[in-house]
């Protein structure tokens, strides 16, 4: 490293900072001359103040991806920094609507300034109890999801909870204790209660989470999730179906088409086999006695008087 010149340390960071799924920032004051020089070449390019990829290199990433390289970049930059609310929830592993994930959020002292950065957001905390997560110190997983559900809508909060309740992370029990005792007297605190109340553990991802949200908040009743209803044509076979409506003797099934694992299938070269499974399933269930299938899209959450009008013609009752 010592016979390196500046350029070749440069391109050495560059490609470390790759490897450990960081965006790339300067280290020293030339590194950053070097930095805006290769900027200007469009070698590399600014993807939050201090912080640069190479434009190959971060078109391939994901929304979600792009948001840790910039978090990894910035606890190394600034290890004494803990990292909370939703960028804190990030880290530990839980789902987080894109929505919210528009600024960086780090806890600070209440004599530090709690003015918002360039993209960096600081909230007050007299004292807070630090976890780490993936090398980084974030704030731990009770008052990290408290101050999330406190500030989010409960369709947003849903989506976290529910993350959350999934992974285990934690009990609904102790979900709902930590927002009565960390949410006390904080405002938000209302639409926190409701959401612990509301969480289920097995929703599977948040495009489950927010259909489910929006229902309840639109006034229908709430699905059972998960469950199995066996191939009439082979009864031994189990089917499991995102949510589930009983009405009288009618069965109305939900299914939720989120992309997540037609993409999985994708990259596992197995596309064709899932498309077809899917169409198989689909068709197996439609046999099932006096049984409806209503399939729901990302352009139903996005508006949602699509999704009140599938579910009406569905024939999903309202909530009592």
């Amino acid at each position: 490293m010592g016979n390196m010149t500046a350029n070749q340390r440069l391109t050495s960071h560059i490609k470390a900072c790759e490897q450990q799924m960081s965006c790339v920032y300067a280290r020293t004051a030339a590194e950053a001359k070097q930095i805006e020089r290769r900027v200007a070449a469009g070698s590399l390019e600014a993807v939050m103040p201090g912080l640069y990829a190479r434009p190959d290199y971060w078109s391939e990433l994901k929304f979600r991806q792009r948001y840790l390289h910039r978090v990894r970049a910035l606890a190394q930059k600034h290890p004494d920094w803990t990292f909370c609310s939703y960028t804190a929830a990030v880290i530990h592993g839980l789902s987080v609507s894109h929505a919210n994930l528009t600024h960086i959020h780090i806890a600070a002292a209440p004599a530090q300034s709690t003015t918002p950065g360039s993209r960096v957001i600081r909230h007050r905390y007299a004292r807070q109890t630090r976890a780490i997560q993936m090398d980084i110190a974030v704030t731990d997983i009770d008052q990290t999801i408290t101050d999330c559900l406190v500030d989010a809508s409960f369709v947003e909060g849903l989506i976290i909870a529910d993350s959350a309740l999934h992974e285990q992370l934690l009990s609904k029990e102790h979900l709902v204790e930590a927002i009565n005792k960390l949410g006390l007297n904080r405002r938000g605190v209302v639409t926190a209660r409701s959401v612990a109340r509301c969480a289920d553990g097995l929703s599977e991802s948040g495009g489950e989470s927010k259909a489910r949200a929006l229902m309840i908040e639109r006034g229908w009743q709430t699905p059972e999730l998960q469950v199995e209803l066996f191939d009439p044509v082979e009864p031994g076979r189990p089917y499991r179906v995102d949510y589930l409506w009983r009405v009288g003797d009618r069965l109305i099934i939900g299914e939720f088409d989120g992309f997540v694992k037609s993409e999985k299938a994708a990259e596992e070269g197995k596309l064709a086999k899932a498309q077809f499974d899917e169409r198989q399933r689909e068709s197996r269930l439609s046999l099932l006695d006096n049984c409806k299938i209503v399939r729901l899209c990302w352009d139903d959450l996005r508006d949602p008087t699509k999704l009140d009008r599938k579910l009406k013609v569905a024939g999903v009752p309202r909530a009592c």
